[in-house]
């Protein structure tokens, strides 16, 4: 082994141009990969962090459906055309995911869209939250941060909009909102448009927010239930007069439908139309009047957080095992489900990053390949003199596999020092996010990339594949030399 060794060492020093050819395209290579698997890494664990510390908690418990669904519905934050339904027998899914060991903290959300209205201004899109204060704060104490006003009290009807709905509303409709202002909401879904006079409680901002997002609002729970019509039969009994089953008691209705004896005249009443009198029919605005109708224990999500973020798995498992079991219509997805697509994003990015890396490596290995190849083909005097010497063809194939891996640790630790550095000074510096998508990709306006294990470990073994199937040709032409034909060549 010694003598392989300085043989493959005298022969980089005799040939290098060629060494360095093939070196600066590994070094360059695996800098880019490093580079590359750090910022996408860095990424994912930034939105994974962003949604779970603000959004989503480790689990979400949503009613079952044949696609997936999101904290925004079946189709995305952009969308209400399809219903979201409710939880099945909520009651007992509630007291079965506060009873799990895992969880640390549990709380319940309706999730709707609504459009504010401007009179002849016009409308903005928003989406909303429907929540009960104290157990949504209790689940995420850092999520929100109240710039203006205060937040929602217990049991109180009201709104807090973001900071970034607050300015578009002003830069688009040119409407200054500020707590204690009144705002008119519909609801926008399946069942139509409901509204509602909603007294703005307060003004927030996320403190890692997500571009995207920033069209979410809070709002109680009991007003959006009512915005989306989540309301449930009554089982009082209903006292009609004797006028209204007049018609009842006729003998042969088919010929006294038109007898003028069983019609009831009244007189109407003309009153001055105004804007308090729509209101008055399309909805009444003081609190808990719906209190007869809205449906209070109706929910869309149950949002869990665990103790550890590794027990995630297990506690998906377990829920999913135990509606199965009890025959209930219900499913445990994880947070990336419950982002809809943003949760997603970084890791089909990666995706696609590993996949462009492919072909580079592709690429690179080729010109490698032939490089080695003209190498060999200069070497042909010298590999048959090893050979008539009496070298076996498998002291051949590790001289220039040992001299193709040396080219690839070498070179390749080069461009992972380098790219280490170049990651080193942009985490301390920050990378900020060009836009809007990238500040969804980033996790927020600033990307600190980090060098984590995995991608030290990955760019490591890429570096001894390339060594090794770059050989492999080259190799295989080095073994096809004939002894004799080489001496008589040189």
């Amino acid at each position: 082994m010694p003598v392989l060794v300085k043989i493959a060492i005298r022969n980089l020093r005799e040939h290098k141009s060629k060494t360095l050819i093939i070196g600066i395209i590994i070094a360059l290579g695996i800098m880019i990969m490093l580079l590359g698997n750090s910022f996408m890494e860095t990424a994912a664990r930034g939105v994974q962090r962003s949604f779970i510390d603000n959004y989503t908690g480790h689990v979400m418990v949503s009613a079952k459906t044949e696609g997936a669904l999101s904290l925004f519905g079946a189709q995305g934050p952009q969308t209400g055309n399809e219903e979201i339904p409710r939880i099945p027998q909520y009651e007992r899914v509630y007291e079965q995911v506060t009873s799990l060991p895992e969880v640390q903290n549990v709380v319940s959300q309706v999730s709707g869209f609504g459009l504010f209205s401007f009179e002849e201004k016009g409308n903005q899109f928003g989406i909303l939250f429907g929540i009960e204060p104290e157990s949504y704060r209790s689940m995420f104490p850092q999520s929100i941060t109240i710039t203006a006003g205060r937040y929602l009290e217990a049991g109180e009807e009201g709104i807090l909009l973001s900071e970034s709905k607050v300015k578009e509303i002003e830069e688009d409709i040119g409407t200054i909102l500020s707590p204690g202002d009144s705002i008119l909401v519909s609801g926008i879904g399946p069942m139509g448009f409901r509204i509602r006079e909603l007294p703005v409680r307060g003004i927030f901002r996320f403190e890692q927010d997500v571009e995207g997002l920033s069209q979410i609002n809070f709002v109680d729970v009991q007003s959006l239930r009512a915005l989306l019509g989540m309301v449930v039969a009554t089982a009082s009994q209903m006292n009609l007069r004797p006028e209204d089953t007049r018609f009842l008691e006729v003998e042969n209705p088919e010929q006294s439908l038109f007898d003028d004896s069983l019609l009831v005249s009244s007189e109407s009443q003309s009153e001055e139309f105004s804007e308090e009198a729509l209101l008055d029919i399309l909805g009444e605005r003081q609190p808990g009047s719906y209190a007869a109708q809205i449906d209070s224990g109706a929910w869309h999500f149950i949002l869990l957080r665990l103790e550890e973020e590794s027990q995630t798995g297990t506690v998906i498992a377990k829920l999913n095992g135990w509606f199965t079991a009890e025959g209930i219509e219900a499913r445990a997805s994880d947070w990336k489900v419950a982002s809809g697509g943003f949760g997603s994003l970084a890791d089909t990015l990666q995706i696609v990053f590993n996949v462009l890396i492919l072909i580079i490596a592709v690429v690179a290995i080729i010109i490698i390949m032939n490089t080695l190849v003209i190498s060999v083909i200069e070497r042909t005097g010298e590999i048959g003199t090893m050979r008539a010497l009496g070298a076996q063809k498998q002291t051949v194939r590790r001289m220039f596999v040992f001299e193709t891996l040396s080219i690839s640790l070498i070179f390749g630790l080069t461009g992972v020092v380098v790219g280490a550095i170049v990651i080193g000074i942009l985490n301390l510096t920050g990378v900020p996010a060009p836009n809007e998508f990238f500040q969804i990709l980033f996790g927020g306006e600033v990307l600190h990339p980090a060098l984590p294990l995995s991608s030290l470990l990955y760019a490591l073994g890429i570096m001894v594949l390339i060594g090794i199937v770059a050989s492999l040709y080259p190799v295989a032409v080095a073994l096809r030399i004939q002894p004799v034909q080489a001496i008589q060549a040189e």
